[in-house]
């Protein structure tokens, strides 16, 4: 007899061998047991949760020959073991990706016409049914309202959203959810002990990790393994074969982090690639680690932690602080994107694992505030004569010395965060000058440029004057006056108001009705245009 893969010589034969679905076993024993039994039933989900396994446990059930339907198959039957076999004349199982058309639905509505031969209820399981055409749903709609008696239909589908709402809401749906990596590993024990097979809890908890929630997956994985080691699986093994980078190596890597030690996090950057590890799959296992160590310390405990790492997470977790690990996951996060679109991905790499090693010297948004308010920028004496100028002469006496590198890390902090102002001040609003810059940047590139040479020049009841050096950018600005307003109230959260007005020059005089020589001594260019263009002068 040829090799029977895992999957399928322990794939579930009664409602409490379906591993974490209670929900859904719970209710379709009870329908038997309440003779309930609807018409049609949507079973939706990830890949390798039971849903096709359910479904042909149901179909025992309802058509087990001992005393059926029953909640417990006996499996033993005719009828059990045709349906385990998938060779049932009263059970029929279509793949939905191989008969998408009209006429397929078209030979599925002749064959209704038949009873059942050795069966109470003719059932049609129909795996990956979102594959179906529109016209195949539609042609099945009438008959799936009102099937001929004891017929039953059964769709399974890892993509619901694809399915015509007009199908779901003709049958019962149930959602089975990802099998918890406890589960399957109960699972992997309880197969390891029947195939004679040794493995390390370890290792048998890499592949429940890796599985991501899928059974099927978890034993295919595990065939592979046993290829490799015969009879023992070892946490070497998995490493070695899957390349998974082992939680050690993330562990180093924070401890690199904690010493600052930029040569060694790039050593061991270089070792993991060099292994033909994927440098994305090596970062999203970064992130991840990274991301339990949040969880530990804001005390959530995670089932899918082993208490080995979880006892060294939480020495880790003692040096740094949830901003410090918010900061290292969105900069991981954007170095994926980066990653994407370069052409050399390790160079990306290499930069944003050195920067992690900077992480002492970036402040957080509150440690700027508390040093700006330190120097009384905030403080309400500000209104008071002569109070601008003394804060001016504070901050150059203590200015915040820090790096254009923390000042942008501040500035990208300070633009996801607004202040809480009940009132805006002059000093307020040329502090928060550059984020705002930056918001009139995403929105209006073009009119950012203008923008970028404004100067503030007073701040009363929540409207800033402006001055600007240029008579276009006076007019691009007034034009625009609404949208840089907006900007502005939404970064506050207040209602503000905006105005610009030309800066004259020292010494300038106005001319009320210029000529053109008056204009060729303001702006020669100028008056080179309008020769040439023989513009009109109004």
């Amino acid at each position: 007899m040829s090799y029977l893969v895992l999957a399928r010589k322990y794939r579930p034969q009664t409602f409490d061998e379906v591993y974490a679905q209670d929900h859904i076993t719970q209710i379709l024993k009870n329908t038997i047991e309440m003779k309930r039994i609807a018409h049609a039933y949507l079973f939706t989900g990830p890949r390798g949760v039971g849903k096709t396994s359910l479904a042909r446990i149901y179909a025992k059930s309802l058509n087990c020959l001992q005393e059926g339907p029953r909640i417990d198959p006996c499996n033993q039957c005719q009828n059990c073991q045709e349906i385990t076999r998938g060779v049932s004349a009263d059970v029929i199982e279509i793949d939905g990706a191989s008969n998408t058309g009209v006429d397929d639905i078209r030979d599925l509505q002749k064959e209704l016409m038949y009873s059942a031969t050795n069966s109470q209820y003719k059932i049609y399981i129909i795996d990956e049914v979102h594959m179906l055409s529109k016209y195949a749903f539609n042609a099945l709609l009438k008959t799936l309202e009102e099937p001929p008696e004891n017929v039953i239909f059964i769709f399974a589908t890892t993509e619901p959203h694809k399915v015509l709402p007009t199908i779901i809401s003709r049958c019962q749906r149930y959602d089975f959810r990802r099998i918890p990596i406890t589960s399957i590993m109960d699972r992997l024990n309880y197969i390891c002990k029947a195939e004679h097979i040794t493995a390390a809890d370890e290792a048998l908890f890499l592949i429940a990790k890796k599985a991501e929630g899928s059974m099927r997956d978890a034993l295919s994985l595990m065939d592979q393994l046993l290829a490799f080691g015969r009879d023992s699986i070892s946490q070497k093994d998995v490493l070695a074969i899957f390349g998974i980078v082992g939680n050690d190596m993330y562990a180093e890597i924070m401890n690199t982090i904690i010493r600052k030690d930029a040569a060694a996090i790039l050593n061991l950057l270089h070792e993991t690639i060099d292994k033909g590890n994927d440098l994305q799959e090596f970062i999203n296992g970064l992130l991840d680690y990274i991301r339990y160590l949040l969880l530990l310390k804001l005390k959530i405990e995670k089932p899918d932690i082993s208490q080995v790492d979880k006892e060294i997470m939480k020495a880790i977790n003692q040096d740094f602080s949830e901003n410090d690990l918010l900061y290292l996951m969105s900069l991981l996060v954007k170095t994926k994107a980066d990653i994407r679109s370069s052409s050399n991905p390790l160079m990306i790499a290499e930069l944003a694992f050195v920067k992690l090693t900077r992480l002492s010297e970036i402040y957080s948004i509150d440690d700027l505030i508390t040093r700006l308010t330190d120097n009384k920028i905030f403080n309400s004496a500000t209104t008071e004569p002569g109070a601008e100028a003394r804060s001016s002469q504070q901050l150059e006496i203590n200015p915040v010395r820090i790096s254009e590198e923390v000042k942008y890390d501040m500035l990208q902090q300070a633009y996801e965060e607004k202040p809480q102002i009940e009132e805006l001040t002059l000093e307020i609003v040329r502090t928060f000058q550059p984020v705002l810059l930056e918001k009139v940047k995403k929105q209006k590139p073009l009119l950012a440029s203008y923008f970028r040479n404004s100067e503030v020049q007073t701040v009363v009841n929540n409207l800033i004057r402006y001055q600007v050096r240029s008579n276009l950018a006076l007019e691009m600005l007034t034009e625009n006056r609404m949208t840089i307003s907006d900007i502005i109230s939404n970064h506050f959260s207040l209602r503000v108001k905006v105005d610009f007005s030309l800066k004259e020059k020292p010494g300038e005089n106005k001319i009320s009705n210029p000529t053109l020589d008056d204009i060729r001594e303001q702006s020669p260019n100028l008056a080179d245009f309008i020769e040439a263009t023989d513009s009109t002068i109004s």
